[in-house]
């Protein structure tokens, strides 16, 4: 993930909310699953390049969706080192039970 310098005086949150639906094979069943991602960060350097944070979605998962959030948030948090985030991946499949997986650390 691409990430910009940006510094300011002000605390501010930035958050993307559903901006692009990805698929992942599920370990248990074989099925695809259509999934998707909510992020919120106070950024402490750095913030994301918008354009890479929805590429980084256009693989082909095949995980667990908890190791899809997890991992989503270790990827962010590598690579911003912010002062809060906050990822949750939804499955969003209408054929399937709807729920949420979400990983958070820092002060809000």
């Amino acid at each position: 993930m691409k990430t910009i310098q940006y510094a300011t005086k002000h605390k501010i949150v930035i958050s993307f909310d559903k901006i692009k639906p990805f698929y992942n094979i599920c370990k248990v069943t074989g099925m695809k699953e259509k999934c998707n991602v909510t992020l919120s960060y106070i950024p402490n350097k750095k913030i994301l390049e918008i354009d890479s944070y929805r590429n980084y979605f256009d693989k082909l998962f095949n995980m667990y969706i908890e190791e899809i959030a997890t991992t989503t948030f270790e990827d962010i948090w590598k690579h911003l080192k912010p002062k809060y985030l906050n990822v949750t991946v939804y499955l969003e499949d209408k054929k399937l039970t709807p729920w949420s997986v979400t990983v958070e650390d820092g002060t809000k």
